[in-house]
């Protein structure tokens, strides 16, 4: 379902939807599908290496731009999403959102279009809003 095609699901508030920051890890072609649905995506690609390949400065940018991050980096014991989250909330720090991708999932051509679908479904149903802040795992259904 396309997400302008949401527009009678809308809640009382109206509903915003996520703008994207994928992770350098999240192949093109999920960010080109997202975008044929008409979401906002940026791949950390386009930015500069140096933001790209130092996580807590792609999380910064990601806030400064108000982009929930898709990612599959939650397992490097040096620097995953899940420690630097944590670290952001001790120090009080915010952002949009990070959501969290099986690696195993990405790296599976065919399973990439699950992957592709059940996003596009997730931020169908969630809004920018419940995003902030929060760290979820991509759900299964």
């Amino acid at each position: 379902m396309r997400r302008r095609e949401r527009l009678w699901e809308l809640r009382e508030e109206e509903f915003e939807f996520a703008k994207l920051m994928m992770d350098i890890m999240i192949p093109p072609e999920i960010s080109e599908a997202l975008r044929s649905q008409g979401y906002d995506v940026l791949e950390a690609r386009e930015l500069p290496p140096e933001i790209y390949q130092d996580d807590r400065l792609l999380l910064e940018e990601a806030t400064k731009q108000g982009r929930v991050l898709v990612t599959c980096n939650y397992s490097d014991p040096q620097s995953n999403f899940i420690l630097i989250h944590e670290e952001w909330q001790r120090e009080g720090k915010e952002h949009a959102g990070i959501i969290l991708v099986p690696q195993f999932q990405i790296s599976h051509r065919m399973r990439r279009w699950e992957v592709r679908d059940r996003l596009v479904k997730f931020l169908n149903r969630v809004s920018a809003k419940e995003l902030r802040n929060q760290i979820l795992w991509l759900p299964q259904d």
